[in-house]
């Protein structure tokens, strides 16, 4: 039998995902607790249809940071950058996929893109390219010599103003799912990803391999799973900000 849906307009959607909050750290647990990607039943239907209205049609490019030949950051037990990259970034795909977004996918394996480093990335930017996608982010791990830091950061293109709104989103949500940072979304000029894109594009390290006790949970399933719950909420927040009028 398939259930019929009463139509909401895109600002009732907005109202009720800026509840979101209020419900973040009760779904995230309840997300590890069922072991599973598929979006936690939220026990009303406007909720269901609201996250849809917010991505549906939307073209997303999770890009899994390194890959193949390139290993990224190292971490002192041994964990490689490029595995917690790619188990956090298909997650994030799978959650997408479940309100209606098309998701692009750079890598699906632990394979690089291209033979060589340059290549490798510049085959990135033109998968979002030939995806005329409406967003880019790539998942990363942080490393640093020095072992105190922890936490998530988000970095957009210096004076993107969009990328600027998703980076911000998304840095509140890893604040409040995770509960391991006060950090700020950053400008950066350096990642050749992000300031080659036309759309909003930004990196999202979700954590420092540097640093022990972080390392064993990026290295753990349900960890991941929490980061890549943190992530989505962030995308949906990003959207549910955006002007939009009644149908």
């Amino acid at each position: 039998m398939k259930l019929k849906i009463a139509p909401i307009s895109l600002r009732t959607a907005r109202r009720l995902l800026r509840l979101r909050s209020l419900l973040v750290l009760t779904l995230a647990f309840a997300l590890v607790l069922a072991g599973a990607f598929r979006l936690p039943d939220l026990g009303a239907k406007d909720e269901h249809e609201a996250l849809a209205l917010a991505l549906l049609g939307k073209v997303i490019v999770i890009d899994a940071g390194h890959g193949g030949f390139d290993p990224g950051a190292i971490g002192g037990a041994g964990t490689l950058e490029k595995d917690v990259n790619l188990a956090v970034s298909r997650r994030v795909a799978a959650l997408l996929r479940q309100v209606g977004a098309k998701v692009v996918e750079t890598r699906t394996d632990d394979a690089a893109i291209a033979e060589t480093k340059r290549e490798d990335i510049r085959r990135r930017v033109a998968i979002a390219e030939e995806a005329e996608a409406d967003l880019f982010i790539t998942i990363q791990a942080n490393s640093i010599p020095q072992a105190q830091y922890r936490g998530g950061q988000v970095f957009y293109a210096a004076g993107s103003t969009e990328g600027k709104g998703l980076s911000e989103s998304i840095q509140q949500s890893l604040a409040s799912v995770l509960q391991n940072t006060d950090r700020q979304a950053k400008s950066i000029q350096n990642i050749y990803v992000v300031n080659n894109l036309a759309i909003p594009s930004i990196v999202v390290e979700v954590g420092f391999l540097s640093n022990p006790e972080e390392e064993k949970l990026l290295a753990d399933p349900g960890y991941q799973q929490l980061a890549a719950y943190a992530v989505f909420l962030g995308i949906i927040g990003y959207y549910a900000d955006q002007p939009v009028s009644d149908f």
